[in-house]
């Protein structure tokens, strides 16, 4: 098998085996606090490509010849299946249900060791048969499929433990006869250096977004809003970070909205800390989310939020405590409570505050540490 990242020097332990492809940013948030724990020696990690360095993982690229034969799911079960018979993990981690928690449960039944499958996805790699997810089969079905509901739910029973976001996710599957000992509310972990972050006193840009360019983020809402703001705050300046295939399309938009003095793409941006340290206010006009990373961060730092009411946000953002929500598509909306925001310095940097305490006591790095110390115990 072709290796990625040489395993680093780990003691004593539990092994995991995970299986699923994540960005530098998902690995951080995910893996890193799982690695924090004393009890966990080496994790392997089975994926598309090499994983960036990180304490205790190394990485198993499946090989070109077997993607070739089987594609990219079938060679990673193959490769699972491989590390699984020769390093015996104390458990086989997945994180979204297709393919990756498809995997684990097949490797999981014939090695016979627990799986934990994380939904970082949301209700949305299920619900309808995941015709509104991300996966690139799944997301191509035109409208719910009920039966491949059923069987998507049936497989996430079979976990034995069944991570997810938030509390709606949680409910979503409990009410589909999971059971509430088996699901977990597991939020991505954020590093606690954010939460020291020194914030510049003049910041350069009023809103700020970090995401994919995908149609999902709607991110057109926020230009739109951006071309009505601009109106009342000559002087507004907006950040756009991250990478997609819309980049070319809001570019476009744009400059049709005549904002190339006010909106900034910004591309992908490795110091994302710094740049909220940088800024007022975050905005999220997603259609659908889990619970973003990204605004999590944000709120570390000491960013008070504008973002849709959906997925998990309103597990970490309190509407008027520390920060804002707003229906889907509701750009007046939108433009009503960032105007309001952008206006009163003195209650943005209140509900900043209460952002970064909300996100420490929530989903801080070191709190999701001990939530999968609880999970990986013995089964």
């Amino acid at each position: 098998m072709r290796r990625g990242t040489a395993p680093a020097k780990s003691g004593p332990g539990r092994r995991l085996l995970v299986t699923v492809t994540l960005n530098p940013n998902q690995l951080r948030a995910h893996i890193a606090p799982i690695a924090d724990l004393e009890e966990v020696g080496a994790i392997t990690l089975v994926a598309d490509v090499a994983a960036p360095v990180l304490k205790k993982l190394r990485t198993v690229v499946p090989p070109a010849w077997l993607v070739r034969l089987l594609g990219r799911a079938g060679a990673k079960l193959v490769v699972s299946l491989w590390v699984a018979a020769r390093e015996r993990p104390r458990w086989v981690l997945a994180y979204n249900l297709v393919p990756h928690g498809l995997t684990a449960l097949i490797v999981g039944t014939l090695t016979r060791r627990p799986v934990l499958i994380h939904l970082i996805g949301g209700p949305r790699e299920w619900v309808g048969g995941g015709w509104m997810s991300d996966n690139k089969v799944l997301g191509r079905l035109s409208r719910p499929v009920r039966p491949l509901e059923r069987i998507l739910v049936w497989a996430i029973r079979h976990a034995d433990v069944v991570a997810v976001m938030g509390s709606e996710a949680r409910r979503d599957l409990v009410a589909r006869g999971v059971s509430p000992d088996r699901v977990v509310v597991v939020p991505a972990g954020v590093d606690e250096a954010l939460f020291d972050m020194p914030r510049s006193p003049s910041p350069r840009y009023h809103l700020v977004t970090a995401s994919q360019l995908i149609p999902r983020k709607r991110l057109e809402d926020l230009l739109a809003a951006a071309a009505a703001l601009k109106e009342r705050h000559p002087d507004l300046r907006v950040a756009i970070a991250g990478r997609g295939r819309l980049d070319a399309e809001l570019r476009a938009e744009v400059d049709r909205l005549g904002l190339q003095d006010t909106v900034e793409l910004l591309g992908f941006v490795a110091d994302v800390g710094r740049l909220y340290a940088d800024s007022a206010v975050f905005v999220l006009p997603s259609r659908s989310e889990g619970l973003s990373i990204a605004l999590c961060e944000a709120m570390a730092v000491g960013l008070p939020v504008i973002a849709t009411d959906v997925g998990e946000v309103r597990d970490v953002v309190v509407p008027g405590e520390n920060g804002e929500l707003y229906e889907v598509g509701d750009v007046d909306a939108f433009v009503r409570v960032a105007d309001s925001m952008l206006a009163d310095g003195a209650r943005r940097v209140a509900m900043g505050r209460a952002a970064a305490e909300r996100i420490r006591s929530h989903c801080s790095r070191s709190r999701v540490a001990e939530i999968n110390h609880g999970l990986l115990a013995d089964p």
